[in-house]
């Protein structure tokens, strides 16, 4: 089942991919901005929401922006 990682402020893909990598390496790669909105992003496993898209029931991960 591909997963994605969609930016929380404007539902950018931050990644997509069928193999789970940590939350770390997405920021990493993204310099802890979103690339189409410039949002600061975050990991924090309290906020974290893992859900199944309605659309096509693939996995959906929210990478939520630390309120700065």
């Amino acid at each position: 089942m591909p997963i994605r990682v969609l930016c929380h402020q404007c539902k950018a893909v931050l990644y997509e991919d069928p193999e789970l990598v940590s939350p770390k390496e997405i920021l990493e790669k993204n310099n802890g901005r979103c690339p189409k909105c410039s949002t600061p992003l975050s990991f924090d496993s309290n906020s974290l929401r893992i859900s199944i898209s309605d659309e096509n029931r693939r996995g959906l991960l929210k990478l939520f922006q630390k309120n700065v």
